[in-house]
């Protein structure tokens, strides 16, 4: 059957009024999610963090790391009054005389000075008088002294390269005959390879700057064992604490020290 106007007409207008009743439905919605008031969200306590520690302030990109602080050289001690214990003499020119000269030989290092004939602004010949650098009282005088044998030459010198160094056994044996002098603060003087000691010189006994403590010799050397005639010279050492004077000082620093020991 063909439906009639009516009929449409009447369907037309259903469809109308629910697209109305729709579109207001949804403006009606819309208006009310915009007035309703936001809901504020309860607070919760959040766990508190675990502290850790602060890292170490690193330095600005670029910034020069500060250098290690290095350890202090200790400054040499003041040590001054000595008279030089050959007559006239002087500090020899050559840093191979002088303290921390190396000496291949001993697989050591010198600590004293050598006063050589032609070397020293003195003549230093077999018996010149030793003198005293300052006055103090004698703690050592080796009378008694006996030369080593050429087997006991070859054993230090053949101990003393195998083991890299001179140890203080051999490094005494090496100095001969000595005379030592304490002057008190630590400060004692050596005067080593000598042919003979001075009359009065008595471990005790008090000496004056200047009197003779000694003759000029060469025991001790390999050239005493092999040759009396050669390596004639006197080896002076002075001794503050546990070390000699100018121990480990650069070659300038060292003769500066040394020009102060014998300087009034």
């Amino acid at each position: 059957m063909q439906p009639t106007l009516r009929h449409w007409l009447v369907t037309l207008a259903a469809a109308i009024i629910v697209a109305a009743f729709l579109v207001w439905r949804a403006f009606d919605g819309v208006s009310e999610g915009r007035d309703a008031p936001t809901p504020t969200p309860t607070a919760t306590a959040s766990p508190r963090p675990t502290a850790l520690p602060s890292p170490a302030a690193s330095p600005a990109a670029g910034a020069p790391s500060a250098p290690p602080t290095a350890a202090a050289t200790p400054a040499p001690p003041i040590v001054s009054g000595f008279t030089f214990p050959v007559a006239g003499a002087c500090l020899p020119a050559s840093d191979n005389l002088l303290p921390g000269a190396p000496r291949d030989y001993r697989a050591g290092v010198h600590e004293g000075i050598d006063f050589y004939d032609g070397l020293v602004c003195a003549p230093v010949v077999v018996d010149t008088p030793v003198l005293a650098a300052k006055a103090g009282v004698v703690v050592r005088a080796d009378f008694d002294f006996v030369e080593m044998t050429p087997a006991e030459l070859d054993e230090l010198l053949t101990r003393s390269q195998a083991q890299g160094y001179t140890d203080e056994a051999a490094l005494d044996r090496f100095r001969g005959r000595q005379v030592w002098i304490d002057h008190g603060g630590g400060i004692v003087t050596r005067y080593a390879h000598l042919n003979g000691i001075a009359p009065g010189i008595v471990v005790g006994n008090f000496v004056a700057a200047g009197q003779q403590v000694g003759f000029v010799g060469n025991s001790g050397t390999p050239e005493g064992v092999t040759d009396p005639n050669a390596e004639i010279h006197l080896h002076f050492e002075i001794r503050v604490g546990d070390t000699y004077l100018a121990a480990g000082l650069p070659l300038d620093q060292e003769r500066a020290v040394l020009e102060q020991a014998f300087s009034p």
